[in-house]
């Protein structure tokens, strides 16, 4: 598991689109640039990953959304399981989808299931600071959202094909040009604690990424992430 610490601005949205792109199934003649992070990872072929994509300011936690095979979908962890695998999988979870309950070591099934998988979860923190410490949303409700991420994070953990990678704003001291920045990212003081409680979360497990601190941090990263499926406890 990673997490992508990063000032606002601070490149996310490009390590993301890569790691998307990189585990597409696309052949590496395909992508600029790509020879040199096959080099690096001591690897001559790109792996092919089922993705996952969860945008925290793109997703509704008021407003349930039905896909085109009839599917109803309310929490992070119902648009996770039907991304992976469909209504099969989203059956799985629906009972905790319509109930806004942490769906637990399903996540762990669900991976090992239809992995190689690449969860890429961004603004986390836009979605959990809107939602009220009672559960009348269909997103669940606040406490909820950090048992979900618990679980979330100790599944792939566990499982030996799926990387999650998740965005968090990095800590700005004060003074720093970011501070302010990273405020408004964040959402005022919901949005900060829905931010301190993730990263305490996260931080239990992951690995961090500062992909904009340093020339060729990105091409890093990326080297990284593709080693994975070489590896016994990642992708």
């Amino acid at each position: 598991m990673v997490q992508l610490q990063t000032n606002f601005g601070g490149g996310k949205t490009h390590s993301m689109l890569a790691l998307y792109h990189l585990f597409s199934g696309t052949t590496a003649s395909e992508l600029v640039g790509i020879d040199a992070v096959l080099q690096q990872a001591y690897i001559k072929k790109l792996p092919t990953a089922k993705r996952v994509v969860l945008v925290g300011n793109k997703i509704s936690p008021s407003t349930p959304v039905k896909k085109p095979d009839g599917t109803t979908v309310r929490t992070l962890w119902g648009e996770l399981a039907w991304q992976l695998g469909g209504k099969k999988a989203f059956d799985r979870v629906r009972a905790d989808d319509e109930k806004a309950t942490s769906p637990g070591d399903v996540l762990r099934e669900l991976f090992k299931e239809y992995g190689p998988c690449l969860v890429l979860i961004d603004e986390w923190v836009a979605i959990a600071r809107q939602l009220h410490d009672q559960s009348d949303l269909p997103a669940g409700g606040f406490e909820t959202q950090f048992t979900f991420a618990q679980a979330l994070t100790e599944s792939a953990k566990l499982v030996k094909n799926c990387l999650l990678v998740i965005s968090l704003p990095a800590s700005a001291t004060a003074g720093s040009p970011h501070t302010q920045a990273d405020d408004v990212e964040v959402g005022g003081q919901r949005g900060r604690e829905a931010l301190d409680r993730l990263r305490n979360v996260v931080g239990r497990v992951e690995s961090s990424w500062r992909p904009a601190s340093a020339e060729g941090r990105l091409r890093d990263c990326a080297a990284a992430a593709i080693r994975a499926p070489c590896r016994s406890d990642a992708i």
